[in-house]
């Protein structure tokens, strides 16, 4: 809707109420005020304890983003020692640098999407098995709690899985900058 519309025929609406002499007193009357469900509930959204909750779930959500990809870092870097030395044996065979991020993501894309789709579950049944647990029926005033899923967080989901996979093969990629394994094979050490 336009507030600023609704400004206007509510103003208009009450000097022709105040011209037909319904109201009578010395004091000029109040504006009107236009107040939409969204502004208030964004209002009463940021103020007081859900102000508290919403900086406490987000905060939650990316400690939670940021602890899965550090596993995810040790995942890859505990087998990094092996994947260079495979990554060594293949080079020599003609594998190249494109064809080496594919493996490393055939590798590792089964284990994202477990994590990622475990996570996204857990997510989805929480409230479900949370609702008759915690009562919430008593904060509304008794009307029926409402759960509903929220198609983006689907798409939050996928990204989060390709913002990990991208995150695994740039440490892969780093780690093997740093203790040249691509070269272990070419210096006579084998094992």
């Amino acid at each position: 809707m336009d507030e600023a519309a609704l400004y206007r025929i509510a103003a208009e609406g009450q000097r022709r109420y105040q011209r037909q002499g319904a109201v009578t007193g010395g004091e000029p009357p109040l504006p009107p005020r236009v107040s939409t469900w969204s502004a208030r509930r964004a209002q009463l959204g940021g103020a007081g304890v859900n102000g508290v909750l919403v900086f406490g779930f987000a905060t939650g959500a990316a400690g939670g983003a940021a602890l899965g990809l550090l596993a995810l870092a040790f995942v890859v870097l505990a087998g990094a020692r092996d994947r260079g030395q495979a990554l060594s044996r293949l080079r020599t065979m003609g594998l190249s640098r494109r064809q080496w991020r594919g493996l490393v993501l055939v590798e590792l894309a089964p284990l994202v999407l477990v994590s990622v789709l475990t996570g996204a579950l857990v997510g989805a049944l929480l409230p479900v098995l949370l609702t008759p647990v915690l009562g919430l029926g008593a904060f509304t005033g008794g009307a029926p709690v409402a759960i509903r899923f929220e198609p983006g967080l689907v798409t939050a989901g996928l990204g989060l899985a390709v913002l990990a996979l991208g995150f695994a093969v740039t440490v892969e990629t780093l780690n093997n900058r740093r203790l040249r394994l691509g070269e272990v094979l070419r210096l006579g050490e084998e094992s």
